[in-house]
């Protein structure tokens, strides 16, 4: 009879980073990639932002057009402070149920518009790229 020897599970190595209003950006790393989510000050719940491909240096970002698009500049939004302090990712592999982009950080950083909803919830300073801007990084469907 041989035994088998079960390998154990490295255990995620977990950051945070809190915002000026006690918003946290929380990040697992499990060597390969990171997987970001967002814990604002006034919920319970935590709010999946994306998952960094370690190796491709790339942030994976999947929206919901009808849920995420901000309308009133037809704009996608992404956490100001993650923008500005990563040294872990440089393009923004954006992707909605119509579209994808691959969208260079410092790209955003340059032409996007900040906003910050000062609402109950508290959300974090926001910068918004609009849909136009980033045309040029469309990739080409999938299927």
């Amino acid at each position: 009879m041989t035994t088998k020897i079960k390998k154990v599970k490295a255990l995620d190595v977990v950051k945070s980073i809190s915002d000026e209003v006690g918003n946290l950006v929380i990040v697992k790393n499990n060597g390969v990639r990171l997987i970001i989510t967002l814990k604002l000050r006034a919920e319970t719940r935590f709010r999946k932002l994306g998952v960094v491909n370690l190796a491709q240096k790339s942030f994976d970002v999947k929206r919901k057009r009808a849920k995420h698009l901000f309308r009133k500049t037809s704009s996608y939004g992404f956490n100001s402070k993650l923008l500005h302090e990563t040294k872990t990712f440089d393009t923004i592999r954006l992707s909605d149920e119509t579209e994808r982009w691959t969208i260079p950080v410092a790209y955003i950083l340059e032409n996007g518009h900040y906003l910050n909803f000062k609402n109950p919830q508290g959300f974090e300073v926001q910068i918004f790229i609009q849909l136009d801007k980033i045309e040029q990084f469309k990739k080409a469907p999938i299927v």
